[in-house]
């Protein structure tokens, strides 16, 4: 490896159709079309549990390509031309009933076990006074 020559992959990240990019990007590509709801990523997050509810990532690859006077057909590039060749998607735009069920249980399952808690220590401790109780009768 010489020092002169580049290390790494011209690759940059951006979202898709340069969606929220300054627009030298996008008019430097014919066909692009920014849009909020297709291109933007993501999250929604449940404040109770910072668990998210919905997460759409969205992103675009592109190669970066410098002109090079040397090729005659990189010689009428600009400068450096960020090329899009791959946008991608995941994720979920609303949780499964599964995870809407385990939603409403984590939600609920605080005041409930409290409650149940509350009420089985209050049944013990009276189970423990009465086994007393009849432990002194029974003894004296």
């Amino acid at each position: 490896v010489t020092p002169d020559l580049p290390t790494g992959a011209p690759i940059a990240l951006s979202y898709p159709h340069f969606y929220q990019a300054d627009e030298q990007y996008q008019n430097a590509v014919v066909g692009l079309k920014p849009d909020k709801e297709k291109h933007q990523f993501y999250v929604d997050i449940a404040p109770d549990f910072g668990f998210p509810l919905a997460i759409r990532p969205r992103f675009q690859l592109n190669v970066v390509i410098n002109r090079d006077p040397d090729i005659p057909i990189m010689s009428n590039f600009a400068e450096e031309l960020i090329l899009p060749f791959l946008w991608a998607q995941d994720g979920f735009s609303e949780p499964s009933d599964e995870m809407a069920e385990a939603i409403k249980f984590g939600l609920a399952a605080p005041g409930k076990l409290s409650l149940l808690g509350g009420v089985a220590m209050l049944a013990l401790g009276g189970a423990l006074i009465l086994s007393s109780l009849v432990w002194m009768f029974i003894v004296k």
